[in-house]
């Protein structure tokens, strides 16, 4: 009897203790279930890419396509230029930017210059005294020749109109002086001419 029971409890522990495993084994079966979805999401979410990683291209590409934009629009400006200094070259985006580079400088330079021309003239008028007529248009006729010695177009036109006024200037220079007479054309000339050919009133004599 004492062997008979002891096989006995000895089979009841042995069915406890794979009852228990068995438990044990659903729980880690049931809890992994339970933890696979949210393992996927957060494997999920971690591969999408965030917002600004795809808004970047999209930026890049505007911001090149202002870029393209505005140096065709400095070539078609510059469009003269190029063909004066590199009639034959391909007009490469780096070239295009020094050639507006050295126009921009070179604009800058000629307008600094004409500033210090004008307040040369200006000192030059607050220290001559009274400016007659013929002053003010030999001034016109110089003014005239540096800008069209300035032009970077030179056509037959402009070659006439500079060697025009060239001669102005020279006959201005050489055949009148600060007591000579106002310049045929101007409003003086016509005033004194009009008044030499008025009659005088007071020269008639009348008998009554």
């Amino acid at each position: 009897m004492e062997i008979g029971g002891y096989k006995y409890r000895t089979a009841a522990v042995e069915a406890a203790a794979q009852t228990r495993l068995a438990l044990q084994a659903e729980l880690r079966r049931s809890h992994s279930a339970a933890m696979a979805p949210t393992a996927y999401g957060q494997a999920s979410k971690e591969h999408l890419p965030p917002a600004h990683k795809l808004r970047k291209p999209m930026v890049e590409k505007l911001r090149r396509d202002r870029i393209n934009t505005s140096i065709e629009q400095l070539k078609s400006l510059l469009g003269p230029e190029f063909l004066r200094q590199q009639p034959d070259s391909k007009q490469e985006k780096a070239d295009i930017l020094e050639m507006a580079v050295a126009y921009l400088r070179s604009w800058q330079q000629r307008k600094l210059q004409q500033q210090e021309e004008q307040q040369q003239q200006q000192q030059s008028l607050l220290t001559s005294g009274p400016v007659t007529a013929w002053d003010g248009y030999s001034r016109c006729v110089q003014e005239a020749v540096s800008f069209l010695s300035r032009c970077e177009v030179q056509t037959q036109a402009h070659r006439l109109l500079l060697s025009h006024f060239q001669g102005l200037q020279a006959s201005s220079r050489n055949s009148l002086s600060p007591c000579s007479p106002s310049p045929p054309g101007s409003p003086l000339h016509q005033v004194s001419s009009s008044k030499g050919l008025r009659p005088s009133s007071s020269a008639l004599w009348r008998p009554w």
